[in-house]
């Protein structure tokens, strides 16, 4: 039914409502009917949030090897796997939880009592309760509980800027509407979410929940989960690393089996070298440093509502931003006023205030301000009328309307003279350049006051002009530059004049010329062409909240970009934005359809996640090069031995105890390196471009044959010495031990020398190392000794084989670095990208 169009009799019957309310004996077939009045975004069912960590290609090969591991009787090795799955998923879920229950404990601060009528009675109830045919009160300052339809009222002005993005209040009423009628212009129905700024009502409940007019908002929101950049990379990554694995891994079972080894010895030396390819701390590490990163930024007042958004945040290239709130501290003040006859103006501004509008709105909030003036009767108050663009007050007394709004459109509708309109416009320029938003002051003589300004028959009086600003945070524009020195473009979206937005948009240094600013008006209506207009432009004035949205889709043509928003009606562009960012302050379904949420409505904390997010890839990046580094190192070793005809270096627990325990111990230190000093000095990486470049793979390589080549000749000149199989591995185990650790240290920086690392910024790592080697030096000559087949080996020949191993890898990743310094560039921030899913 079309609520608006019909008489509220007929409401009342379609809803089986009366006067009284709902009757209390049919509340529960309508609780069942109709559900709690909730907002609810349609999320991940249970099961999927259960399989979420399971999902990547890394955890099915570890699933994988761990089958393999039972069918070969590995039953240890199976198991060590499997507890590696689990607690990687264990780490995601308990996250996901802490991070549902901040935004439960947001939503619990907003919870609201309404006063309903049932059987004849008032009652208190939550407003879940309310359900279809309930008659609610509402006076004051209250938040309309649901969509309803309006009965009676007095005086009704309804704040609906969060649906609607108009931010002057629209007067309500209780007739009928004929025609069809867009969402605001609906003046007899009442929204949720919206507010009561003046006046009272009584209205009944016609929708509840996702059926009101936020709710299909919230239902035109919902896009496609995709995976996370960073995730596909890696899987992209392990999926190539797979390919190899098999490839080789057929190759060492036939040559294994050339060499005469048994069958049954050959297949468990291939799994061997299939678990020393695979590096499986990584799923863990990787869950671990996103999840601290995660809270870090929780505490930065970024509250990060999936791992996805903390690892995109850290490839944005372009930041959409209000103005109001993010940039400045929402806060009006008039600073200067200007007069035709070069008169005060505070008398006249305190006559245009209505009697409650100074609770609500930010512009008569200054003017009560600024002229000290209170709560007052008034005869008769015009609400802000968007069409004209302009609000006025009947004062009886002197027999006049006072009247504020819009410079333009009042100077219009004035009596002044062209000189005098010249003068005026002169002085709004003026106003406007200083960054001002301008309001113009007039007033209408009438015994007579019409219904409303729209029926104003005769020229108005110019009176003069106000120019309010709304300071901006000290630390904005510093951020702003941290942000462009970081190679990403920052846009301003604002609805102020375009005079003051420029003058704005200077002072932050968001643009220096005219030309890097558009007006909503002037944005072309075809997509492909408005994304040509605004390629150069850092700078949207005079924009409504229809614009936002082909604004973020025009960006996204080109850029990786994140979008910040607080109203409803923000919802689809920050719900389709690479990172979507929504205010503390906000409304929940803004919240609710974000990434992001910034606790303090702060840019400044936008630029924190971008370094966040940043330090977190980089880690990512060297927890590959240290992992995958070692483990081709592992192999290299085995399949050398095997061609050249020696006996394997390692045994299979042996390998399994360098990839779980030596290097889960060393890389989760690695992945918590602090950032480097540079890092936002640095253009954002190109979305398409391989997680590893081919300077960190070649050096990965050169690295791993270090190892090798210390490996091999360690077996040689053992064998050689007539050693027993065991004495060799005992002393290659070591070997390779050491050579973990001190890429760890390697990993540490791509580009800077071991030696130039303050190691008290990162003492996680001296802790990862002194625990690896205390578990080091427990199954050397502890009770499992001979569980991983350690021979008694003289701790000298064992200090020969570390030094030398030390020496290798470091030496060899030194050079490089050395070679590679000068002649690395960091990835060019390009244009033209394309686009995360």
């Amino acid at each position: 039914m079309i609520w608006y169009k019909q008489p509220i009799d007929d409401v009342y019957t379609e809803l089986n409502s009366t006067i009284n309310g709902l009757s209390s004996d049919n509340l529960t077939a309508r609780q069942i009917k109709y559900g709690a009045n909730r907002l609810v975004l349609k999320g991940d069912p249970f099961w999927k949030v259960v399989v979420e960590p399971f999902k990547s290609v890394f955890v099915a090969v570890l699933l994988a090897a761990a089958g393999i591991s039972y069918i070969s009787n590995e039953y240890l090795d199976g198991t060590i796997v499997l507890i590696i799955v689990f607690i990687n998923a264990v780490i995601y879920w308990s996250q996901q939880y802490a991070t549902d229950r901040v935004l439960r404990s947001l939503r619990n601060q907003d919870k609201q009592i309404v006063t309903v009528k049932r059987d004849g009675r008032d009652v208190h109830i939550d407003s879940e309760e309310l359900l279809p045919g309930d008659i609610f009160y509402i006076d004051e300052g209250i938040k309309i509980p649901a969509d309803a339809r309006i009965i009676s009222q007095s005086n009704l002005l309804i704040d609906e800027a969060s649906l609607t993005g108009e931010s002057r209040p629209v007067s309500k009423h209780n007739g009928v509407l004929s025609s069809e009628k867009q969402v605001y212009e609906r003046s007899n129905m009442l929204f949720q979410g919206t507010y009561v700024t003046k006046g009272a009502a009584e209205a009944i409940v016609v929708n509840i929940g996702n059926l009101t007019e936020f709710g299909k908002i919230a239902d035109l929101s919902i896009g496609e989960t995709t995976k996370s950049p960073v995730q596909d990379k890696i899987d992209k990554l392990v999926t190539l690393m797979i390919k190899i694995i098999a490839v080789l891994a057929g190759i060492t079972f036939i040559l294994s089996l050339v060499r005469g080894i048994p069958t049954d010895e050959a297949i468990r030396f291939v799994l061997a070298f299939a678990v020393s390819a695979v590096p499986e701390g990584l799923p863990v590490a990787l869950t671990v440093i996103i999840v601290l990163g995660m809270r870090r930024l929780a505490k930065k007042k970024a509250l990060v509502r999936s791992f996805k958004a903390v690892e995109d945040i850290g490839l944005v290239t372009a930041i959409a931003t209000d103005k109001t709130g993010t940039l400045t501290k929402n806060k009006l003040s008039v600073n200067e006023e200007w007069s035709l006859n070069n008169e005060s103006l505070k008398k006249i501004l305190g006559l245009t205030l209505g009697p409650s509008s100074t609770l609500d709105d930010s512009l008569d909030i200054a003017i009560a301000e600024y002229t000290n003036t209170k709560h007052k009767k008034v005869d008769k108050y015009y609400p802000f009328d968007l069409s004209i663009k302009m609000s006025g007050v009947y004062q009886k007394a002197t027999g006049e309307i006072y009247i504020k709004g819009a410079p333009e459109h009042l100077l219009s509708r004035s009596n002044v003279s062209s000189a005098q309109k010249k003068l005026a416009e002169s002085k709004l320029h003026e106003l406007a350049s200083k960054g001002h938003r301008v309001i113009a002051i007039a007033s209408y003589k009438t015994k007579n006051p019409p219904e409303d300004l729209t029926k104003l028959t005769k020229k108005i009086h110019f009176i003069g002009l106000i120019g309010l600003a709304d300071e901006l945070r000290v630390e904005a524009a510093e951020s702003i530059r941290l942000a462009q020195q970081a190679g990403i473009k920052v846009s301003m979206i604002t609805g102020d004049h375009y005079e003051t937005a420029f003058n704005i948009a200077k002072t932050l240094g968001l643009a220096n010329h005219t030309n890097q600013i558009i007006q909503g008006t002037d944005l072309p209506k075809n997509q492909s062409a408005l994304a040509r207009a605004i390629k150069d432009k850092t700078v949207f004035a005079r924009i409504i909240p229809e614009d936002k949205f082909r604004i973020l889709k025009a960006l996204k043509e080109k850029e990786i970009t994140a979008m910040t928003g607080d109203g409803v009606n923000d919802v689809p562009a920050i719900s389709n934005a690479h990172v979507g960012i929504a205010m503390g302050s906000g409304s929940d379904i803004a919240k609710d359809s974000s990434g992001i949420i910034l606790l303090d409505d702060n840019f400044t904390t936008i630029v924190k996640a971008i370094k966040e997010g940043r330090t977190i890839f980089e880690n990512i990046r060297k927890m590959l090069f240290y992992l995958i580094a070692t483990s081709i190192g592992e192999v290299f070793s085995m399949m050398g031995a095997l061609i050249i005809g020696l006996p394997l270096p390692v045994t299979a627990i042996q390998v399994l105890w360098l990839n779980i325990v030596t290097d889960s111990t060393m890389v989760l230190p690695v992945g918590l390196e602090p950032a480097e000093d540079d890092i936002m000095n640095k253009r954002p990486r190109h979305p398409k471009q391989p997680i590893l470049d081919r300077v960190i793979i070649t050096r990965m390589f050169l690295v791993a044959l270090a190892m090798a080549a210390v490996t091999i000749i360690t077996v040689i000149i053992l064998k050689n010495q007539d050693h027993q199989v065991e004495y060799i591995r005992t002393v290659a185990f070591i070997g390779l031990a050491v050579g973990q650790w001190v890429n760890a240290f390697n990993a540490r920086s791509e580009t800077k020398s071991i030696f130039s690392r303050n190691y008290k910024k990162n003492n996680g790592l001296l802790v990862g190392l002194a625990v690896s080697i205390v578990l080091q030096l427990l199954i050397m000559v502890g009770p499992l000794r001979h569980v991983f087949d350690i021979a008694d080996v003289p701790v000298l020949t064992m200090l020969y084989s570390a030094v030398a191993m030390s020496v290798a890898v470091l030496g060899i990743s030194e050079i490089h670095k050395l070679y590679t310094k000068h002649s690395r560039t960091y990835p060019k921030h390009k244009s033209e990208v394309t686009p995360i899913a």
